[in-house]
């Protein structure tokens, strides 16, 4: 199986880290689904094949958020903010 490799900073791999954990998710998956879903417009039009799907394990399903889902999923994101250094945002 062919591989591809990437230069992160150790910011960069932090993040990317945290994310795939929060997804459930190794980066290796991640990154593969990430990079085919990007290139076929799958969030857009959705995918043709379920194998590309990933989400954070803490967002539901069904589309309602719950008060204290919804601040899961904002300090979920903004914990990756911070790895990077970046500014807090709120949703």
């Amino acid at each position: 199986m062919p591989t591809i490799t990437a230069e992160l900073s150790q910011k960069e791999l932090e993040a990317i880290r945290e994310y795939a954990n929060l997804c459930g998710e190794t980066i290796s998956d991640l990154i593969r689904k990430a990079l085919i879903r990007e290139a076929t417009l799958a969030d857009g039009y959705g995918a043709d094949d379920p194998a590309y799907e990933y989400q954070m394990m803490a967002v539901p399903d069904n589309g309602s958020m719950k008060s204290k889902e919804h601040k899961i999923i904002q300090e979920n994101y903004n914990k990756i903010r911070r790895i990077l250094g970046w500014q807090e945002i709120t949703l």
